[in-house]
């Protein structure tokens, strides 16, 4: 054999008993040589880790937290679900009412009313107006309170009292192009 065939196949031999070094040396021998870019590469890790963190906590309290926020803070004391009752059953009583539905939502109630058609729209405001005397001040006071009333074939006729009024504001833009909705 010629000599650089033997060396050839010394090499070879030399390759195949070789160990293979284990995988932490492996690591510390890539750290050693690429110190700068592991490094980097452990700042990026850390910083897109607390990033996906964040946004995941974000979302999470989003979801769970009260769509209200803060703004229902109190609303313990300030019950209405008697006064709620109480106003249902007398405003049926009422001889224009046909259907009487209260909702609370947060710090508004809705008070649906459906007359009938023969009642005038004084008669709609009386009745609203008549529902507030259910309601303890501190309430009326700390409550919205928005009003539909409907007959029918007519236009619904809309009213608010905002907590920091005593009266009940009318909607005017549901009226008739002759200015009235009797």
């Amino acid at each position: 054999m010629t000599k650089r065939v033997m060396k050839k196949a010394i090499k070879e031999e030399e390759k195949a008993k070789r160990v293979k070094p284990k995988f932490t040396v492996r690591v510390r021998r890539f750290y050693k040589n690429n110190r700068i870019y592991c490094i980097l590469m452990g700042i990026s890790f850390v910083c897109i880790l607390l990033i996906i963190l964040a946004l995941l906590a974000h979302f999470i309290h989003q979801n769970t937290a009260n769509p209200y926020g803060n703004r229902l803070e109190g609303i313990e004391d300030h019950k209405v679900s008697d006064n709620i009752e109480e106003v249902k059953n007398k405003t049926k009583e009422v001889e224009n009412v046909e259907v009487i539905t209260i909702e609370q939502k947060g710090k508004i109630i809705w008070i649906n009313i459906k007359a009938k058609p023969e009642c005038s729209l004084e008669d709609l405001q009386n009745i609203a107006n008549d529902t507030l005397k259910y309601f303890s001040p501190e309430n009326l006071s700390y409550y919205d309170i928005h009003y539909l009333m409907t007959r029918e074939g007519k236009k619904g006729y809309f009213g608010d009292k905002s907590s920091s009024s005593s009266t009940i504001a009318w909607a005017k833009y549901n009226l008739d192009e002759d200015g009235t909705n009797e």
